[in-house]
C-alpha cells in the first residue's frame, strides 16, 4: 500500500483518512458486518471467529498482491469511522477493490457519496471507475447501477462493473452486459 497523510474532503460532509494501526478491530468488525454470508457455516463462535480473522488476512494479502499501490482509507462522517474504502488510481482506470460502510451507517447516502466523490475526480481525469461486487449476500448492484455502473462481465460469484465519464467512447473489445 502506498502511504498517504492527510485528510481528503468529499461530498456530503464526508472524509477521508489514511487508515492507522489503532483501526484494526474497527476494520475487522467492519469486515464481519460486510460479508453476512461468511456466518452461514456451521461451527460455534469461536469457530466463526477464526474463519472470520483468517478470511479478513485473506482479503489484506490479496489487495496487496493485486494492487500493491492502492490507497487504504477510513471514511469518516463527522468524525466518527464509518467505513473503509480501498481504491487503486491507476493510469488506465481508478479501481474501487474495497467499499464498506457500517449498517448503522447504511441508508444515509454515505456510500453513494463516496462513489460520487470518486467520479468527480476520475470524470477530471477522463478515466472510468472498475470494481466488483458480489452476486450473492449483498444489494450493492443496485446502488452501483443507480450510480450509473453497468455490468461489465459476470464472473461467479462476482459482477464486474464499470462507469465511464459522460462522453467518453468504451474501449474496443468492451461491451456493457446485459443480466
Amino acid at each position: 500500500m502506498v502511504a498517504y497523510a492527510g485528510s481528503i474532503p468529499l461530498v456530503g460532509g464526508l472524509g477521508l483518512r489514511p487508515v492507522r494501526p489503532a483501526d484494526q478491530a474497527f476494520l475487522l468488525d467492519l469486515f464481519v458486518e460486510t460479508r453476512p454470508w461468511l456466518s452461514w457455516a456451521s461451527g460455534d463462535r469461536d469457530f466463526l471467529q477464526a474463519l472470520y480473522e483468517q478470511q479478513y488476512r485473506t482479503l489484506r494479502a490479496g489487495l496487496e498482491a493485486m494492487y500493491p499501490e492502492h490507497l487504504d482509507f477510513i471514511v469518516e462522517r463527522t468524525g466518527q469511522a464509518v467505513g473503509r474504502l480501498a481504491v487503486d488510481l491507476g493510469q488506465a482506470d481508478w479501481r474501487i477493490s474495497e467499499l464498506g460502510i457500517l449498517a448503522a451507517a447504511r441508508g444515509k447516502g454515505i456510500g453513494s457519496d463516496v462513489v460520487r466523490s470518486l467520479q468527480i475526480g476520475a470524470e477530471r481525469m477522463r478515466l472510468p471507475l472498475t470494481l466488483s461486487t458480489p452476486i450473492y449476500g449483498t444489494d450493492a448492484r443496485p446502488l452501483y447501477e443507480r450510480l450509473g455502473f453497468r455490468v461489465t462481465a459476470i464472473r461467479p460469484p462476482h459482477y464486474e462493473m464499470a462507469w465511464y465519464p459522460p462522453g467518453m467512447p468504451l474501449p474496443a473489445g468492451i461491451t456493457l452486459a446485459a443480466t
